[in-house]
């Protein structure tokens, strides 16, 4: 099993891990709550569907 974990700050982090071959499980951590989501690699990819938003 393959964990990537990024703390963001203080009270934000993020941590994917891969469950299978093309499942992940991503936990959200923004302000002391935790979401829990299960995605396919192309659904990580679409990062809008979360609503996060990037800028180069």
């Amino acid at each position: 099993m393959k964990s990537v974990n990024f703390q963001l700050d203080e009270n934000n982090s993020l941590e994917i891990t891969q469950v299978e071959n093309n499942l992940f499980e991503v936990r959200l951590g923004i302000n002391g709550s935790m979401s829990i989501y299960y995605m396919t690699r192309d659904q990580l990819l679409d990062v809008e569907q979360l609503g996060w938003s990037y800028s180069n």
